[in-house]
C-alpha cells in the first residue's frame, strides 16, 4: 500500500453508511474521494465526483477522472428494492461490477476493496445456477432481457447475491494479478435515510422482528469500522470473505439460541 496519507474512493459517499465511511476514512487522515449519484452534500470528503451507476458511459468517464494510485474502494452505493427492478440491478450490482473491475488497475498494490452487499444475500451459495446467467450479463440490454425471465420482486435480493459471488471471484485474479485483496460486508438492518423503503419492501413486521431479536438495528457507525477494518494492513490476509455485520441475527436464524446464556 502506499506510504503516507491513505488515498480512498468511497463511492455512495453522499448519505446513510457511505457518508459515515467517507467521515471513518477522513477522520484518520486519509485523503477521500467521494463518488455519489447526487452533487456535493455536506462532506468531510477532499474531492467529490458525481456518477450515476446506471449510466456505463458515466461511469467509465468517472474512472477516467479518478486516474490511479488509490489504496482503497469503499464501494458502499445502493439502492432498495422499492425502486424498478432494472434500476436496482444496474445499480446494485452491474454499477458496482463495474466500479470493481474498472478501479483494479487503479490500485496500489497492497490495497483493498471492500463491497457492501447484504444479509439479504443469505443462501446465495443455493443459488449459483441461477446466479451465474446473472453474472454472465455485462451490459444494459443483456440485463433488461435477462429481467424479462425473473421475478421483479426479488431484484434486491438477487442483485446483493450475485455481488457477494462476483466478487469473490474477482478476488483470486485480483490478488494474483494485482495484490489487491477484495471482500464484501454485509449489513443487517441498519438505521439510514432508506429503512423506511426497506419496510416497505421487505416488510415492517419482518425487520421489526430482527430488531426484538438482537434488541437494536445496526448504525451507520457500526458498518464504517468494519470496512475500515477490511480495507486496512492488519486485514492483510482476509481475501475473497462476506463478512456479516448484523449484530449476530443470521446467526439465530441458522443456530437456535439456548434458552439462557450458557445452557
Amino acid at each position: 500500500m502506499g506510504s503516507g496519507v491513505r488515498r480512498i474512493v468511497v463511492v455512495g459517499a453522499g448519505s446513510g453508511i457511505g457518508a459515515a465511511t467517507a467521515r471513518w476514512f477522513s477522520g484518520r487522515g486519509d485523503h477521500v474521494l467521494a463518488v455519489d449519484a447526487r452533487p456535493r452534500t455536506e462532506s468531510v470528503a477532499a474531492e467529490w465526483l458525481v456518477c450515476d451507476l446506471r449510466d456505463a458511459d458515466q461511469v467509465a468517464q468517472t474512472l477516467a477522472t479518478i486516474g490511479d494510485g488509490w489504496d482503497v474502494l469503499a464501494h458502499v452505493a445502493g439502492i432498495p428494492g422499492t425502486a424498478e427492478a432494472a434500476d436496482v440491478l444496474s445499480v446494485n450490482y452491474l454499477g458496482a461490477r463495474r466500479m470493481l473491475d474498472g478501479m483494479l488497475s487503479r490500485m496500489n498494490r497492497g490495497g483493498a476493496m471492500v463491497a457492501v452487499a447484504s444479509t439479504a444475500a443469505l443462501g446465495w451459495e443455493s443459488n449459483l445456477e441461477l446466479l451465474s446467467t446473472l453474472l454472465a450479463v455485462e451490459d444494459d440490454a443483456a440485463l433488461s432481457h435477462w429481467l424479462t425471465t425473473q421475478d421483479p420482486a426479488m431484484a434486491y435480493y438477487l442483485s446483493k447475491q450475485a455481488l457477494v459471488l462476483y466478487a469473490k471471484r474477482l478476488s483470486g485474479i485480483a490478488w494474483r494479478e494485482y495484490g489487491v485483496r477484495v471482500n464484501t460486508v454485509s449489513p443487517g438492518p441498519t438505521e439510514t435515510p432508506i429503512l423506511g423503503e426497506f419496510e416497505r419492501s421487505m416488510g415492517k413486521e419482518m425487520l421489526d422482528g430482527v430488531r426484538a431479536t438482537i434488541g437494536r438495528h445496526g448504525t451507520v457507525d457500526d458498518m464504517a469500522p468494519a470496512i475500515g477494518f477490511l480495507a486496512s494492513p492488519e486485514a492483510r490476509w482476509i481475501n475473497g470473505q462476506d463478512i456479516q455485520v448484523d449484530g449476530g441475527f443470521n446467526a439465530t436464524l441458522m443456530y437456535p439460541m439456548p434458552a439462557k446464556a450458557g445452557a
